[in-house]
């Protein structure tokens, strides 16, 4: 994957860590896959989750074109692999007043946004 794309990731992996709710995520495995006549990668994932047998690869939601800057990488990773994780049965991120953080690009900015349009960039959570 190009830098922006490896980058994007080790943020995502960062808020991985945190505000998992209704079981917590043992290990994900993840596979990039480019669809050549239209430029766009989708970042597939197959998630763990402690003590639940592994689910197989997911990757339903929205790709990014494979020259895209970080945070436009990072809005595709997030939407995937926050899709993925629900589909094992775990909600992530969990806002701090309750309910689904969905993933958004503002202003160019990859961000969670809560249910009450409070925001924090993707990457940052752990640290409010």
């Amino acid at each position: 994957m190009p830098d922006p794309w490896l980058r994007a990731l080790d943020r995502l992996s960062h808020d991985l860590r945190v505000r998992q709710y209704g079981g917590d995520i043992e290990h994900i495995d993840w596979v990039a896959e480019y669809d050549p006549h239209g430029g766009a990668v989708w970042l597939k994932s197959a998630v763990t989750i402690i003590d639940q047998r592994a689910n197989g690869l997911h990757g339903n939601g929205m790709g990014a074109q494979i020259d895209a800057e970080e945070d436009a990488a990072l809005w595709s990773m997030a939407d995937l692999t926050q899709n993925a994780i629900a589909e094992a049965g775990t909600a992530w991120p969990w806002g701090n007043t309750g309910g689904f953080m969905n993933p958004a690009l503002d202003r160019d900015v990859a961000v969670w946004k809560d249910r009450n349009g409070n925001s924090i960039r993707i990457g940052y959570l752990g640290t409010d």
